[in-house]
């Protein structure tokens, strides 16, 4: 099998606004990440949270490379993702900006969210400009309630026929 990489002339670029676009066309939906450092609060918002595995039940997400906030919780060893619902969309929007207190209010939406994966740091990858982080589920708890939803560079909700 031929990789995409292989069968693209390298004198072909993709332009990034072309590959945002693309990428932004898959609706996803949004996570907060949070951990500690020497005991500080940290959290991150992510779009690219996935479930990997039943047995065993692995989860992962892609933090930035340049992302000074997973460099810290990376070395916590643990973090819990928190899936957001609808209602902590304006949340995310704030959380969600380069310099944003993404601790500010986290603890509302940590209380209420739709569900709460604890996980253990089990292995970490490195993948272009990103990190794929994997985590072993520790606990989990599902509370209910509608997703939150990331499409063409904006937050919305889930609308099921």
């Amino acid at each position: 099998m031929q990789t995409a990489a292989a069968t693209t002339p390298a004198a072909q670029a993709i332009a990034d606004a072309d590959l945002r676009a693309a990428f932004g066309r898959f609706a996803t939906g949004v996570a907060f990440v949070t951990g500690e450092a020497d005991g500080a609060p940290l959290g991150l918002i992510v779009s690219s949270f996935a479930a990997v595995s039943l047995e065993p039940p692995l989860v992962s997400f892609c933090p930035s490379r340049e992302s000074f906030t997973w460099r810290r919780m990376r070395a916590a060893g643990r973090f819990t993702v928190s899936i957001l619902s609808e209602r902590h969309a304006e949340f995310a929007r704030r959380a969600a900006a380069r310099d944003a207190d993404r601790c500010d209010g986290a603890a509302a939406v940590l209380r209420d969210a739709p569900a709460t994966i604890e996980c253990e740091l089990a292995a970490e990858h490195a993948a272009g400009d990103h990190w794929i982080a994997i985590g072993r589920v520790v606990d989990v708890r599902v509370a209910g309630g509608d997703p939150l939803v990331y499409f063409a560079g904006a937050f919305g909700a889930f609308r099921p026929h």
